[in-house]
């Protein structure tokens, strides 16, 4: 039987799962790998944060790693290395233009699962019969209750989903007040610079950062 599960934190490197992360090993529970999956076409803003926070988690005795997806067998040319070129490549939208949400699945959710599929300590809790515990960062506002309600009840046999900020009750605010708390610079919303989803002032915020997108 498994003493206690391997623990690894989805981070977006924005408000919410930055916050988790810090109130987490501020209380002193156990997180054993913090994931950062990198689509190759986050907002400048974001690259920028992302060694700051890497390096407080340092500081605080956290592992973490920067996963990305890995195309292959390609359809179109030229190849692709980011969602941002595989738009270009293949002459399309993200999938939220189109109402769904396979751009996460494709360039978030299946590398972290796909490099926890080969970290020791997931291996062997599976082998023992239990399952990795996977904090996701959704507070209590009404955007994420409704990703929330979508994602209860879902059954992984690989994992077990915890929300602690739906367990302590923040929203986004209880979020950017940690964060400054721990004399941290506030994120960015996490998002690629060009998608579908973000609201008109994200937008406008797009013409404030030092903007130099790769794609």
């Amino acid at each position: 039987m498994v003493e206690r599960a391997p623990v690894i934190a989805a981070w977006g490197a924005g408000v919410d799962s930055t916050a988790m992360i810090i109130e987490l090993v501020e209380r002193g529970e156990p997180i054993d790998m913090v994931l950062f999956a990198d689509t190759g076409s986050e907002k400048t803003d974001t690259y920028a944060f992302i060694p700051v926070f890497r390096r407080w988690m340092d500081r605080h005795n956290v592992a973490s790693d920067i996963v990305r997806y890995e195309p292959r067998n390609f359809k179109h040319w030229p190849p692709y290395d980011s969602l941002g070129t595989n738009m270009l490549t293949n002459a399309t939208l993200p999938s939220k233009a189109f109402g769904r949400g396979s751009c996460s699945l494709k360039w978030k959710v299946a590398p972290q699962d796909r490099w926890t599929a080969q970290w020791a300590p997931a291996i062997r809790c599976w082998g023992e019969g239990g399952r990795v515990v996977k904090l996701i960062g959704y507070h209590c506002s009404s955007a994420d209750q409704r990703r929330y309600a979508h994602a209860e009840g879902y059954a992984d046999p690989r994992y077990d989903y915890r929300y602690p900020l739906r367990e302590l009750g923040w929203t986004r605010a209880d979020c950017i007040t940690r964060i400054e708390r721990a004399g941290l610079p506030v994120p960015p919303k996490s998002s690629c610079f060009f998608c579908p989803a973000m609201r008109p002032h994200e937008v406008d915020a797009l013409s404030r950062m030092n903007f130099a997108p790769s794609f």
